[in-house]
């Protein structure tokens, strides 16, 4: 099976192109920007999977949400219809698509242009609407309030918390991507909506004033040489997200 990953050097690209490594009989075709175009090209007439995680969240430009998240993609699922290529297409959104702004629409943009694909194609769409997903590769004051805490934190900066109370809802990364290979194999079905989105028992609920303390603490444990108590799975994937940024 020839697997192409588009935004392959992302958060989730990197971490989906590390657990794919471990899968027999398989080949990753990876693109991101800094690729040749021509490579894309024969990409979509050689993959059997489409994992599309290319994407614009904080731009210079507004313009670039419509020209990557939306028109990127509508270009990339062209060049499969011309080598009428079938495989099934997996789609990140977000529980923000539909939103009015022009990231929203750009999500909603790019979803509706998978569903007609799939249409026209007889192929399968998956269109997963993600939120708040964090894990190693995310980058900081980008992709999560985790991976900002985490980077600011082991580095002695500071933070800003305006609202401590907030509870934030969390998804892990190694949980997300389990769920995106399941499909390699039919996974799930989607909700009734049509959208796929992760189980809430995978989610993690804590406000950010907790968040904070719990990232502190394992400081002050590594600074003294020791390792935390860990007490739970959240608490577990919280240490191993914030040693990775402490390399």
């Amino acid at each position: 099976m020839n697997i192409l990953v588009t935004g392959a050097r992302g958060f989730i690209g990197r971490n989906l192109v590390e657990k794919l490594k471990g899968k027999k009989g398989t080949e990753i075709l990876k693109f991101d920007r800094g690729n040749d175009p021509e490579e894309l090209a024969r990409y979509c007439s050689e993959c059997d999977f489409l994992f599309h995680f290319a994407a614009v969240h904080r731009p210079l430009h507004e313009s670039e949400f419509e020209n990557v998240n939306h028109m990127f993609f509508a270009t990339l699922l062209e060049r499969l219809r011309v080598h009428d290529n079938r495989c099934p297409v997996l789609l990140t959104s977000s529980i923000q698509s539909g939103e009015d702004t022009a990231y929203g629409r750009s999500k909603v943009a790019a979803e509706n242009e998978l569903k007609k694909h799939a249409e026209m194609l007889n192929s399968k769409a998956i269109i997963y609407r993600l939120t708040n997903t964090f894990g190693r590769y995310a980058r900081p004051n980008h992709h999560s309030v985790v991976a900002t805490f985490c980077h600011n934190i082991a580095r002695g900066l500071p933070i800003v918390i305006s609202d401590p109370d907030r509870v934030m809802h969390l998804y892990y990364i190694d949980d997300v991507i389990a769920s995106f290979v399941s499909h390699l194999d039919n996974g799930d079905r989607p909700e009734a909506d049509g959208y796929y989105r992760l189980p809430e028992e995978l989610r993690y609920d804590i406000s950010l004033v907790k968040l904070a303390d719990m990232l502190y603490s394992f400081k002050a444990c590594l600074d003294e040489g020791l390792k935390p108590s860990i007490s739970d799975e959240f608490m577990a994937k919280l240490y191993e997200t914030y040693l990775s940024y402490t390399y």
